[in-house]
């Protein structure tokens, strides 16, 4: 049975610069087509079996999200936009008799994946950064799968290094800030070293690669950047942020303890 409350809330967005192919509108005319980020999504979820919209007898427990909305900002001027975001609920996955259950680890990638084959099959995408409102206490411990996963982005050119901001907000009565040594220390554990990882005062961080508001703000009332870390990774690509993203997450989780929602997001040098 899903959880439909707020508690079980994830958004994920994707920011950059979207040139649209100049044969969109041709071929939308040709086709009678009408696109957009939520049918992109929906059609590329189910392809990837990660989520279906098919109505069926039984609750879609197998569902890795449930679609509750999607939008991106396709303006054409060059500036960093909005360009993918996806709110979603996340399912409790089915009992079995006999069997512990065991929390699933939040679906980043996967949506991440989603909408960037959404926004590609649209055009040419310059990923600047990315967001995700994650409910902890719904996130699985993840401390072995990701450190299992490192040596992925250890396997990158290194003459592509690249610079990124991350960044944590959560409500001020989780009281982040004490935590952030302990916080850098659990995200060069799961990445065995292969993200570099540098506290910085959250009050200095610029964000470029985000568009403003982030989607979510509904669900997000009241949090407030309470940590920022300087990380240097071997690539940027939309999976190197998707694993930044649960790294943090996964960190804060384990550290704390703590279990409302938080923001984590990911940008790059623009």
């Amino acid at each position: 049975m899903s959880d439909t409350g707020p508690g079980a809330t994830l958004v994920v967005g994707l920011h950059g610069v979207l040139d649209r192919h100049p044969w969109i509108d041709r071929v939308n005319a040709e086709f009678d087509l009408e696109e957009d980020v939520f049918s992109l999504a929906v059609r590329r979820a189910s392809a990837y079996a990660w989520s279906s919209t098919v109505l069926t007898d039984k609750p879609a427990a197998d569902n890795l999200w449930d679609h509750n909305d999607a939008d991106g900002d396709w303006t054409q001027d060059g500036q960093v936009r909005q360009l993918a975001w996806l709110q979603a609920s996340l399912p409790r996955p089915a009992n079995t008799p006999g069997r512990r259950q065991r929390a699933r680890r939040l679906p980043v990638l996967p949506v991440i994946t989603v909408l960037s084959d959404a926004l590609r099959r649209v055009g040419t995408v310059r990923l600047t950064g990315t967001h995700a409102l994650v409910p902890l206490h719904r996130a699985g411990d993840a401390r072995v799968e990701l450190a299992e996963v490192a040596d992925w982005f250890a396997l990158a050119d290194p003459s592509a290094a690249a610079p990124l901001t991350v960044t944590v907000s959560a409500l001020p009565s989780a009281n982040l800030g004490v935590r952030a040594a302990d916080i850098r220390d659990a995200a060069l554990e799961r990445t065995y070293g292969h993200l570099g990882v540098e506290p910085i005062k959250p009050v200095t961080v610029k964000t470029p690669g985000l568009a403003q508001p982030l989607a979510g703000v509904v669900q997000a009332e009241g949090l407030r950047r309470a940590l920022a870390y300087r990380c240097e990774a071997r690539e940027w690509s939309t999976d190197v942020a998707a694993w930044a993203t649960e790294v943090f997450a996964d960190s804060v989780r384990a550290v704390t303890g703590l279990s409302g929602p938080i923001i984590v997001t990911v940008s790059s040098d623009v």
